[in-house]
């Protein structure tokens, strides 16, 4: 008689009491990025060669970003097959050491990734080629549209802003936390350019994919509630 109280007990201890509720401006932030990732998914089926593509490729690899290049290998690691599921999984741990009770919103962030795998076999775009580039530097595999390095780094460093930023960072310091979140995501979308593996297209419509899954998870209150209420034990 004893097993059902306790059951729902740990139920309980481990789900929110369902709600329908949602934040409509983080959903609107969703779908204001989804639309973006959409438009320029559209773009680079109907010209995967795209003349402004070219022009800020050349553009962005005729600057010399300087002391930032040291970093162009570390997000090449960080995003790719080798270092990319310890990136995740890293990311995840930090979450549930800081804030388990976000372990929910976690996991729905990190499945994300899932929109790589899916859009980069429907869009199907060619790598940009010599022609197109100053230099290549990188020659990855697989099609370029969308950036895998871009959406999984994206994720995983909004995943710890969101979950144990929000919750351990002094409120003025917030704004503080996204803009590194921010920076990381910006030269790591840059990275990929300047080595010539990705257009400045793709890279950008990765950001959107990236910013607007977690802002859509983010925005169910029942999967996003606990991770941020800095009250929760």
């Amino acid at each position: 008689m004893q097993a059902a109280p306790a059951r729902r007990t740990v139920l309980n201890a481990l789900f929110p009491p369902w709600t329908a509720a949602v934040r409509w401006r983080w959903l609107a932030v969703a779908v204001a990025c989804f639309a973006g990732a959409a438009v320029l998914a559209l773009i680079a089926i109907a010209d995967p060669r795209w003349s402004v593509d070219v022009a800020l490729d050349r553009a962005i690899q005729s600057v010399n970003w300087g002391p930032l290049t040291a970093l162009f290998p570390v997000y090449r690691w960080l995003g790719g097959p080798g270092g990319g599921i310890y990136m995740q999984a890293g990311a995840i741990i930090v979450v549930l050491l800081l804030n388990r009770r976000a372990w929910l919103l976690a996991i729905a962030a990190t499945a994300g990734g899932v929109w790589y795998s899916l859009i980069v076999n429907l869009v199907n775009r060619p790598r940009p080629s010599v022609a197109d580039m100053i230099r290549i530097s990188e020659h990855p595999g697989a099609t370029s549209f969308p950036s895998g390095h871009v959406i999984f780094i994206t994720i995983s460093f909004g995943l710890v802003m969101l979950c144990a930023g929000y919750r351990y960072l002094p409120r003025r310091a917030i704004p503080i936390g996204w803009a590194v979140v921010a920076a990381i995501m910006l030269t790591a979308a840059i990275s990929r350019v300047y080595v010539g593996a990705h257009w400045p297209t793709d890279v950008l419509a990765s950001i959107f994919i990236a910013v607007g899954w977690l802002a859509l998870v983010s925005s169910i209150r029942w999967i996003s509630e606990r991770a941020f209420d800095r009250d929760a034990p």
